[in-house]
């Protein structure tokens, strides 16, 4: 289990026990026991998590994959006690069950799921001196924005190296809304016109703009990165209110 930002994320681990190689991924079907007793089907919004997406990986013999389910402690001022389900049942996308006996998971406001994979950071390579994937990205949000509107907020990228780092070619960048019912997602370039290179140890603040939809309503999650193999990545949550 980690936390970070009032996220906090159960990380599943799947082991092949078979005598050949499989490849395992997709999003499979959950369902749970409640507090109650019952058996009930869950509905965790698809695309990644807070904590950053899983790739598809071949699973050896007795190796392992993961599956993330993540939720958020922004709603109802970080007072909303958590629902605790357990015992839990997936259908793989490939066909077949897995159970879970010992297997629980909490949630605050709404549940996100992964696919099945590996964090980007163990199948990709390390980025090159000088180049944009070497930098930090941080959010600054604001507590709640209106649904229809625009939310305006700022990213900061930090060069924590000792190299320059040179925004040549100008990278993009994507960003993305998400809440329990809907997600938008934009891709961009970087202002490079004004700022070429980022010297060592030294930040540059950018504002950033994105459109709300009329219809988004509750805890939002933010993301941002920059369009390299390597990120950087960063995300937050924002309460999005109604537009009446």
């Amino acid at each position: 289990m980690a936390a970070g930002l009032g996220n906090e994320l159960e990380e599943l681990v799947f082991t092949n026990v078979g005598a050949a190689p499989c490849l395992l991924r997709g999003y499979p079907e959950i369902s749970a026991e409640t507090p109650s007793g019952s058996r009930e089907a869950l509905h965790p919004q698809r695309g990644g998590t807070y904590f950053g997406p899983l790739v598809p990986a071949d699973l050896a013999p007795g190796g392992h994959v993961y599956l993330d389910l993540a939720t958020s402690r922004g709603c109802d001022g970080g007072r909303k006690p958590p629902v605790r389900y357990r015992r839990l049942r997936f259908a793989l996308a490939q066909g077949g069950h897995v159970e879970a006996e010992h297997g629980s998971v909490n949630e605050f406001c709404g549940l996100s799921m992964s696919e099945f994979g590996l964090p980007l950071r163990y199948a990709q390579p390390r980025p090159a001196p000088g180049t944009a994937g070497t930098l930090r990205a941080r959010l600054r949000l604001p507590v709640s924005v209106r649904a229809g509107t625009v939310l305006r907020y700022t990213v900061t990228l930090v060069n924590p190296t000792a190299t320059t780092v040179l925004l040549r070619p100008c990278p993009r960048y994507t960003e993305q809304l998400i809440t329990q019912e809907l997600g938008v997602r934009h891709s961009f370039a970087l202002d490079c016109d004004s700022i070429q290179a980022i010297p060592p140890y030294a930040s540059v603040r950018y504002a950033m703009r994105l459109a709300v939809p009329r219809r988004a309503e509750g805890i939002a999650k933010v993301g941002w990165n920059l369009a390299t193999p390597s990120g950087p990545f960063a995300g937050g949550v924002v309460q999005v209110t109604s537009s009446g």
